[in-house]
């Protein structure tokens, strides 16, 4: 069976949360969740990321038949986020007040023993199982592309004063590229999904620490406290997919 579970906090330092999460259940054995991390100042980033939490919640739930492959639920989650794109950039093309909102996304599906991944930006999936954590997701930012490149290492990234700019958004531009990938469920673990109000502040082993040794609503309080321990300087939302 699986357990599903989600929270978010405004943090310590910030007057608005514009972090938007989703999370539900499509049958006995599918779920899916979704996260989103607007920018584009207090109003554009929270119109930003509720628009495309609804708009991809009504494409999933509209959309989800139980008896599509793997191919097809793909392609609705891929299509769910594009209409969330088309949405959020014309409304801000219409609307002076929204010009550059934009948002992340991670949207991940859990069907019996496959997890599918669908994300632009830099809000994360972790596969957390007996083993450890696993980032799934691969960062869409700057600090990222000098990782890749090998100008600084992963430590140096974790403080980089440009950390936070980001190379792909949802809202900024008529096209969005977006990733997907495929992975296997464990028969004992979970699926977090987060924006970098928690990732930034928690490392791997905390990560485990809380989400192994807690059921994944207690475990979602318990991330978030954490990370508002740490510093809280930014919103934090952790989403929970877990057997």
């Amino acid at each position: 069976m699986l357990r599903i579970a989600g929270k978010t906090d405004v943090g310590r330092k910030r007057t608005a949360n514009e972090d938007r999460f989703f999370v539900a259940k499509l049958s006995e054995n599918t779920a899916y969740a979704v996260v989103c991390d607007g920018m584009g100042g207090e109003k554009g980033g929270h119109v930003a990321s509720s628009c495309a939490v609804e708009r991809i919640r009504k494409m999933m739930e509209n959309g989800y038949q139980e008896e599509f492959g793997e191919n097809s639920v793909k392609n609705l989650m891929l299509s769910s986020i594009s209409a969330a794109n088309a949405q959020v950039f014309s409304m801000a093309e219409k609307n002076e007040s929204l010009k550059g909102m934009g948002t992340t996304v991670v949207l991940a599906l859990v069907r019996d023993s496959m997890i599918h991944i669908a994300y632009a930006g830099d809000s994360r999936a972790y596969l957390v199982d007996e083993a450890g954590v696993r980032q799934l997701t691969h960062d869409h930012s700057m600090v990222q592309m000098m990782v890749d490149r090998g100008e600084i290492s992963p430590e140096e990234a974790q403080y980089h004063p440009e950390k936070h700019y980001i190379t792909r958004a949802l809202g900024v531009s008529s096209m969005l590229e977006v990733d997907y990938l495929e992975e296997e469920m464990p028969d004992k673990g979970a699926v977090l999904l987060c924006s970098d109000g928690l990732s930034n502040y928690l490392d791997q082993a905390d990560l485990h620490r809380l989400v192994w040794n807690n059921d994944a609503a207690l475990a979602a309080d318990q991330l978030i406290a954490q990370a508002n321990a740490m510093g809280g300087a930014d919103n934090i939302t952790a989403v929970l997919i877990g057997k």
